[in-house]
């Protein structure tokens, strides 16, 4: 169980959170027999197929499938990590969390942290405030950038003065000590190592948040021409991992999930000019490719990326970088194209909303794009032998097994060729991995998927269960993993219940697995002869196995010449058989 907070802390939390009445907050919830329904959060639908269980306090999506207990409500919902939404619910009960090292570092490190970017945030502030920097405001960020006062102080936007300690010595009157601040990624030290400096200096800074909406970050762009470079970023530090974060998600997210689209562009400057034009659905890449990470995290919120960036060659090479991670993560592709000379930036403070607007609607899939300047039917072999091969590229970094085949069939029709023309490029332990692990009929999985329901809607039973049952006889790989985790709680603490178990499985797919097995109704009448019937036919299903197996061997045997091993075997299939009968 990862985290920070001891098992008692959680469930007292738990229990102090009825699931209906949280939900009840982000939904309208309707009574209708022992359950409550709703149109699904997660999904579009007409009919409510969404159910929350008082009884049991979980909910599940019979549309969607997705479940689990309140914490993976609001993780799912807000996008919280697991630790964020049992802090979010102590809040709302009043209960205080003793909390122990998280990741290796101690929460109050983590706090130090955060406390070390807030009073970054107030000194770059200050210090775009002061009468010193005041034509900086007004000739870069007002005229040029076109900025109000308002979105200055939305976005937190600040100034690193000339001084080569300027935050190192407030910070010190915070009561914040160089270690912390070198820790944050804002102070360094001197290549004699003796002193620390300021990381930034002369600089725009533009703060980068979390999905909590706290500075995690920065990133500084050059006010003196000649600098050597441009943008500096802050470096990885235990709050920030680049590969991570995207730019204004914190700011985006609600609306990129309405819309269930997201435009991406490269800059800071970008994000902030689209906001600012009311075009709210959008994030920065900040001038990276985007990384399985970054693709995996926008991909909770929507279902279609628009790459926005630059008209010129950088801007376009840029989108192509991007496009590999988003298909993989299971997002539809689509480009925009600015007018030429035109970045992202510009199209927004001039043409404004119904600018972006209209570039959106005239966007093109990204396989369009990229062959649309392309003469397929007069391509040259060379030329078109690098288009296949650059394909080829893109399309084999997508893990997904349809969604890459997908690909290459699009990308066969644009260019006339087969399919298979791709296939044959990828690397070889790639292209032979078509087939994936055979799943066990629904029969089976049904049957063990009612079992485990009973066992942990009734855990007086597991002990007797459990003599009879492993879970290596399960033929479902995420049954057998449910059934070995409810064995685990039931020897800790004497019981079972599924938000315990969901709070212990860090598997979405796994969590949504429980939840459909608890969401099952219980049978009318004696539970124990329910449980003794269902049981019987998980044994005989697997007795049924062991048969087929033994027979598989007895041919084997005797095509071998081995008479001996054959009549043993066949005289363990006869005891099976035998056994089953009585």
């Amino acid at each position: 169980m990862p985290g920070t907070i001891s098992q008692n802390s959680i469930e007292q939390v738990r229990q102090a959170n009825d699931i209906v009445d949280v939900i009840g907050q982000y939904i309208r919830l309707k009574k209708r027999g022992r359950n409550f329904t709703a149109l699904c959060p997660f999904h579009v639908e007409k009919t409510p197929s969404f159910s929350v269980s008082q009884e049991k306090q979980i909910f599940h999506c019979f549309g969607c499938g997705k479940g689990g207990n309140v914490f993976t409500f609001l993780m799912e919902h807000e996008k919280l990590s697991f630790l964020d939404a049992v802090r979010l619910l102590a809040r709302r009960a009043g209960i205080r969390l003793e909390e122990r090292k998280e990741s290796g570092i101690a929460r109050e490190e983590i706090e130090k942290l955060y406390y070390a970017h807030q009073v970054a945030v107030e000194y770059y502030r200050g210090q775009l405030r002061s009468t010193k920097y005041r034509d900086i405001i007004q000739d870069y960020l007002k005229k040029k950038r076109r900025l109000t006062d308002d979105s200055i102080e939305i976005f937190q936007l600040g100034i690193a003065g000339e001084e080569w300690d300027g935050l190192l010595n407030y910070a010190l009157r915070k009561d914040l000590f160089p270690t912390d601040l070198e820790k944050a990624g804002l102070i360094q030290k001197t290549e004699s190592g003796d002193k620390y400096r300021d990381r930034f200096r002369y600089r725009l800074m533009i703060p980068i948040f979390n999905l909590s909406d706290k500075v995690i970050a920065f990133g500084g762009r050059a006010l003196k021409k000649g600098d050597s470079a441009k943008y500096i970023n802050s470096p990885e530090t235990p709050l920030y991992s680049k590969s991570n974060v995207l730019y204004g998600l914190n700011f985006s997210r609600q609306e990129i999930r309405e819309k269930n689209e997201v435009i991406i562009v490269e800059g800071y400057f970008d994000f902030i000019s689209l906001y600012r034009a009311g075009i709210k659905n959008v994030v920065a890449s900040s001038g990276t490719a985007f990384t399985s990470p970054q693709a995996r995290l926008l991909a909770r919120f929507a279902d279609t990326a628009y790459l926005f960036f630059d008209s010129d060659s950088a801007g376009q090479a840029a989108a192509l970088r991007s496009v590999d991670s988003l298909y993989d993560a299971g997002m539809e592709v689509m480009v925009m194209i600015p007018p030429p000379g035109k970045d992202p930036d510009l199209v927004a403070i001039d043409d404004g909303a119904a600018g972006i607007e209209s570039l959106r609607q005239a966007g093109m899939p990204y396989l369009d794009f990229r062959v649309k300047d392309v003469p397929t039917d007069s391509l040259g072999i060379i030329a078109k032998e690098k288009l296949i091969k650059e394909l080829a590229e893109v399309g084999g970094k997508i893990g997904d097994m349809t969604r890459r085949n997908l690909f290459f069939d699009e990308a066969a029709r644009k260019l006339g060729i087969a399919a298979s023309g791709f296939q044959r490029l990828l690397p070889r332990e790639k292209s032979e991995k078509t087939a994936e692990l055979i799943k066990p009929p629904k029969k089976i999985l049904d049957i063990e998927r009612e079992l485990l329901s009973l066992l942990i809607g009734f855990p007086d039973h597991i002990e007797k269960i459990q003599e009879k049952i492993v879970p290596e006889d399960f033929q479902g790989e995420a049954q057998g993993k449910i059934y070995s985790l409810v064995l685990t709680v039931f020897k800790i603490h004497g019981t079972v219940s599924s938000s315990i178990l969901i709070d212990m499985v860090e598997d979405k797919d796994l969590a949504t697995e429980i939840s459909s097995a608890v969401s099952l109704e219980p049978p009318l009448g004696d539970i124990s002869d329910w449980l003794r019937h269902c049981v019987d036919r998980f044994l005989s299903l697997k007795r049924g196995r062991l048969i087929s197996r033994l027979k598989a061997e007895v041919r084997a045997a005797q095509d071998s010449g081995d008479i001996t091993r054959a009549i043993q075997l066949t005289k363990e299939i006869d005891a099976l058989v035998l056994n089953w009968k009585k």
